[in-house]
């Protein structure tokens, strides 16, 4: 479980074109998506704070796997069975919304935004393997306690962690122009 771990070749993805008549106003209505994103990693931040307790002998490995188990992102994916799964109305649903919603819309508007899109949408299938494998973990930290159980809970939050932050941060560099210039709701 830990020795192959997913990661993201931040090197190889693609630049989203530049749009020339784009507004200031268009790119702050594209930057409202960072919103939803300090949300969930508000959530990341309890899982790392309950963690760490955990590793200073002060924390509880049934509480810890219950907040994980009750992450919105973890609980997004359970409720739609995959990320190209059923039209959901609920916002809080962030990927299935943005490959359902937010990027057909987007691929509607400008094909030069294809390369982009369809990379985001690969790393939703990493974000998700990675929500899967952290509940894994703390499921496995509740029922052997170990050193060797906590170690890997950690490696596994600090790969989660990692995709997460760098995957958001690309989202919202490379699409909030064209959320605002298209007129995409957010």
């Amino acid at each position: 479980m830990i020795d192959d771990i997913p990661f993201l070749d931040d090197e190889t993805r693609p630049r989203a074109p530049a749009i020339p008549e784009a507004t200031e106003a268009h790119r702050a209505h594209g930057r409202r998506l960072g919103l939803f994103h300090r949300f969930h990693l508000q959530q990341m931040a309890m899982v790392a704070r309950a963690i760490t307790a955990l590793e200073q002998g002060s924390g509880d490995a049934h509480a810890l796997a219950r907040d994980v188990g009750n992450m919105a992102m973890l609980d997004n994916y359970r409720r739609v069975g995959s990320l190209c799964g059923q039209e959901c109305q609920m916002l809080t649903l962030h990927h299935t919304i943005e490959d359902q919603e937010i990027f057909p819309r987007l691929r509607n508007q400008s094909t030069g935004l294809k390369a982009v899109i369809d990379r985001l949408s690969q790393e939703h299938e990493i974000v998700h393997t990675l929500l899967e494998r952290l509940e894994q973990a703390a499921l496995v930290m509740v029922r052997t306690p170990s050193a060797q159980a906590l170690a890997d809970l950690r490696t596994v939050f600090e790969a989660l962690h990692r995709v997460v932050a760098s995957h958001f941060g690309y989202e919202e560099e490379e699409l909030a122009e064209a959320l605002g210039y298209y007129r995409i709701p957010l």
